[in-house]
């Protein structure tokens, strides 16, 4: 296979939006006190679901069967095997995890004992900085602060095991969001405090299953972005609005191209659903930017002068999906910086709204990050007029704001 001409893509098996006919098999892999919207969010990143694929928008999140028959046809041999499978729960996604790790442990093995090794220079101040920054009800894990520094889970949980005085080291969790085995104190255990008692303390919710909940978990992104200036990485002068949007490669104006990779990963009623939302807020006197990316492109909702971004403040910006579906970033931490959203209350206002839409449930600890919902979601009429509102209440508290 020519891998550069494939345009191969990361397909979630179990779609990250789960139908009934996917609950129901959840369902039946369900341990004590799970739902099975525990299991999903359990399974639905982890190594044995994923693979990849050319046909990523034709699987979408259709039921098994469905997928079986397009997999089938894969020139992927992993794929066919998946094809080839009766069923895809918690157990066969286990074993698919186990057999992909052991095939990578064949492929790359360790270094041999004895054998001395460079050690990479690890920023472990900058560890201690970003957990002394989690925003109260949320938690990390062992995995994605490895991932912030660029070191490996194990050197991580090594060094916070290590090290006594790390502030809200007890806030890191394994990949399932649970208390990791052996973990102790890191000097004089609190008195009369154990780890979840604690982590209830800081806001943390636990499902049945008693693992701490999915959404308030900050992924390596969510972590960098709680030391980065928020005015870092505003839109640039590359942003255009749609009257400004010149053609260019191959005659393609950037709002064309963010439709074309937009289409590319979701269905034509999501696209349709977008769309709509930008013809909205131009009708509330906003204007759209489309970013210069290549690779990937996005779409400003823009109020202020037109072409001018420094000037202006935005809600949202759209992504395309790039394998996983487009998404809505919610730029809470831009809008720390621009009034009248300086007001904390006032962003929990904005957050409350958002939450409002049926399938969107970000945790107040995202209240300073930039935390997304799936495009997908607007395709329900009840999540358009839900956002309608709220981008209109965004405008009148713009315009309203206190200039002097």
């Amino acid at each position: 296979m020519d891998f550069a001409a494939a345009k191969l893509t990361i397909e979630h098996v179990l779609p990250q939006s789960a139908g009934d006919d996917w609950l129901q098999v959840l369902a039946e892999d369900a341990t004590d006190g799970e739902t099975p919207q525990d299991v999903h969010a359990r399974l639905q990143h982890t190594l044995g679901n994923l693979t990849l694929t050319a046909q990523n928008s034709e699987l979408s999140n259709h039921p098994f069967d469905r997928k079986q028959d397009l997999l089938h046809s894969s020139h992927l041999e992993m794929n066919r095997r998946i094809a080839a499978t009766d069923r895809w729960g918690a157990r066969e996604i286990g074993a698919r995890a186990d057999e992909l790790a052991e095939r990578a442990l064949a492929l790359w093995p360790s270094p041999l004992r004895g054998v001395g090794r460079a050690e990479r220079n690890r920023d472990w101040q900058l560890v201690h900085q970003v957990l002394a920054a989690l925003p109260h009800g949320t938690w990390t894990s062992y995995g994605d602060l490895a991932a912030y520094i660029g070191s490996g889970a194990q050197a991580v949980g090594n060094h916070l095991a290590q090290t006594a005085g790390i502030v809200q080291a007890y806030r890191v969790l394994n990949a399932e969001g649970r208390i990791a085995d052996g973990f102790r104190w890191a000097g004089p255990q609190p008195e009369g405090e154990d780890v979840r008692a604690r982590l209830s303390a800081d806001g943390i919710h636990f499902t049945q299953a008693g693992a701490a909940d999915p959404a308030q978990r900050l992924n390596s992104t969510d972590l960098a972005l709680l030391l980065a200036d928020p005015d870092q990485e505003q839109p640039s002068d590359g942003v255009v609005a749609v009257g400004r949007d010149r053609a260019e490669t191959e005659g393609e104006t950037r709002a064309e191209r963010f439709f074309r990779q937009l289409a590319a990963d979701d269905p034509p009623e999501t696209v349709g659903a977008v769309r709509a939302l930008l013809a909205l807020w131009e009708e509330l006197g906003g204007w759209v930017g489309y970013g210069a990316g290549q690779v990937t492109t996005s779409a400003f909702l823009m109020l202020g002068a037109a072409g001018l971004p420094g000037a202006g403040i935005w809600p949202l910006v759209l992504y395309p999906g790039g394998g996983r579906g487009g998404s809505a970033e919610v730029v809470f931490q831009y809008l720390a910086t621009r009034e009248p959203f300086t007001d904390r209350p006032l962003r929990a206002k904005l957050l409350g709204r958002v939450n409002g839409l049926d399938g969107v449930d970000i945790p107040e600890g995202k209240l300073d990050l930039r935390p997304n919902f799936r495009l997908a979601l607007l395709e329900k009429d009840g999540n358009r007029d839900a956002l309608a509102e709220t981008l209109t209440w965004f405008r009148d508290r713009w315009i309203g704001r206190d200039v002097s």
